[in-house]
């Protein structure tokens, strides 16, 4: 009896475990106006996608630019700032063929990002292969 309650246990700790995943393919830019917002942000992100490189801007000119040099694969945003959905960055993002947009609130991040429970789904929205812009079911570790 309390050997198949810890086998249980095990089995529980193990599904419930984050999953490691390598990101260094991945080129992540953040668009934050807020300096301590993006400084946040970034520190969150740069956390959650080992092995990505991550780079925020503050300016709408500024992630432009970054995505005109095409050095990026995935753009991060906050649509709650005003203007962000209806910006000519969004529609250039929408309009350029692989890019992953990831929409958020980063009025949320903060320390308690650090807490795995909030870490995991926040990192699953990267989970989007580059390729066909579907979920990844089995990511490699």
């Amino acid at each position: 009896m309390v050997q198949d309650n810890e086998e249980e246990f095990e089995e529980e700790v193990v599904e419930s475990a984050p999953q490691v995943h390598d990101y260094s393919e991945r080129y992540v830019l953040i668009w934050e106006p807020d300096d301590d917002r993006r400084r946040v942000t970034l520190e969150a992100i740069s956390d959650l996608l080992i092995g990505a490189s991550v780079k925020a801007v503050r300016t709408e000119e500024e992630a432009l630019e970054s995505l005109n040099s095409g050095e990026f694969d995935t753009f991060v945003v906050d649509f709650y700032t005003d203007g962000v959905s209806s910006s000519d960055f969004i529609k250039a993002v929408n309009n350029t063929p692989d890019a992953i947009l990831v929409a958020l609130s980063m009025a949320s991040f903060s320390l308690e990002e650090t807490n795995r429970s909030k870490q995991e789904p926040l990192r699953r929205l990267f989970d989007v292969d580059k390729a066909s812009q579907k979920p990844l079911e089995n990511p490699e570790a």
